[in-house]
């Protein structure tokens, strides 16, 4: 967008002001700019007639492009407006601020508002029945013949995640939320991102949760990784790194600890548990955690994880953004490879003894030191 590009209304797209909710229930959401905006559109809606130029917006808003552009921004995201553009312009339809009931009832919106104002003050917005209050309304069947109406398929806001089912699922799972407020936005907006459904989202967040608590930071690791397309093992890991890689993606960290140590007779101590649940807190993927896991115990050749080594290993990759496990092995390739030469290095001879000593040494004297010699011999005889 740039302050000369015109932008026209939608015709027949008046929508009314319901300042009680934009104030109350929006406001805190989308800030003072978007609010802004979202009132200067309403109150200047002309039916489509002309083009209008964003400038005039900046006049008299007193807002400069950039802020403009992120109110527009933060508009379509709460589904306040639909912005379109053409070949020559932009088109904007106006929709209308959702109702109280509505609004607290969706549960990603609610939590943005809780973030902002707290749940107490959230509490005060909700609409209360009276005690003892029973429902008297009929149903559009009990009225309307259904065979004469045609049925209207519900409309669902383009921000609905069913969260209901997604905590029922987490309930019969065991798995909980760490910080709810905060998780629950932070899983929503993955979904919107990655275009998921919520069963799909549950899926994922239960196959990263680490003991039992669902961690956002691990899916947004496992999205960003099938993002980029890693998972396919290449050409270029040999056949005892490819059934690494293999094993390490399709197991998790416990077991894949616990069918190393089978070999061994050991059994995964506490103190190991921990660990493995301190590396995923440091939002390692199980696979990633599993390669480090084999290569310090093949390294330290113990049937103990020795804690101070793989937390070297893991902040290298923490630093080096080791997120998958062909990157993993490649990484400890190079470790191994720079082991072999240190160790090839180690292997001459270090001393504080010249290089030159070591050559064939003649000396031989010139003319002078041989009559200094002759002399020498001759005053020996003599005494």
């Amino acid at each position: 967008m740039r302050p000369i590009d015109e932008f026209s209304y939608v015709k027949n797209n008046k929508i009314l002001l319901d300042s009680d909710s934009l104030t109350q229930l929006y406001h805190p959401v989308i800030g003072n700019h978007a609010v802004l905006l979202y009132d200067y559109l309403l109150a200047f809606f002309d039916d489509g007639v002309k083009r209008h130029k964003f400038s005039e917006i900046l006049n008299h808003l007193q807002l400069n492009m950039q802020e403009v552009e992120e109110a527009f921004a933060i508009l379509t995201a709460v589904d306040l407006l639909v912005l379109y553009q053409t070949r020559d312009a932009y088109v904007l339809k106006l929709q209308p601020a959702l109702t109280r009931e509505i609004f607290l009832a969706n549960p990603i919106y609610r939590r943005l508002l809780e973030q902002k104002i707290g749940e107490v003050a959230v509490a005060e917005l909700d609409i209360v029945l009276p005690d003892g209050a029973r429902d008297l309304s009929k149903k559009f069947s009990d009225i309307f013949s259904v065979d004469e109406n045609p049925s209207v398929p519900k409309q669902v806001s383009k921000n609905h995640f069913d969260l209901d089912s997604f905590e029922r699922l987490m309930l019969r799972d065991g798995l909980r939320f760490k910080d709810e407020k905060n998780d629950v936005v932070m899983i929503y907006s993955l979904a919107d991102k990655y275009t998921m459904n919520w069963f799909d989202t549950y899926n994922l967040a239960k196959s990263t949760a680490i003991n039992g608590v669902i961690s956002p930071k691990r899916m947004t690791v496992q999205l960003e990784q099938k993002k980029a397309g890693t998972n396919q093992i290449n050409e270029q890991f040999d056949a005892k790194e490819q059934v690494i890689i293999r094993e390490a993606k399709k197991t998790s960290a416990r077991e894949f600890l616990e069918k190393i140590k089978a070999p061994k007779r050991a059994v995964v101590t506490e103190s190991e548990r921990k660990l493995l649940e301190e590396l995923a807190n440091m939002n390692f993927l199980d696979e990633v955690i599993n390669v480090m896991v084999l290569y310090t115990l093949n390294k330290t050749q113990s049937a103990n994880i020795n804690k101070p080594y793989i937390m070297k290993v893991a902040n290298d990759f923490a630093y080096q953004k080791v997120a998958t496990a062909e990157a993993a092995v490649l990484k400890m390739r190079s470790f191994a490879q720079r082991n072999k030469e240190r160790k090839a290095k180690s292997k001459v001879a270090k001393t504080n003894v010249p290089e030159w000593t070591a050559k064939e040494y003649k000396h031989v004297a010139t003319a002078e030191e041989k009559a200094k010699l002759e002399e020498l011999k001759r005053s020996m005889l003599e005494d």
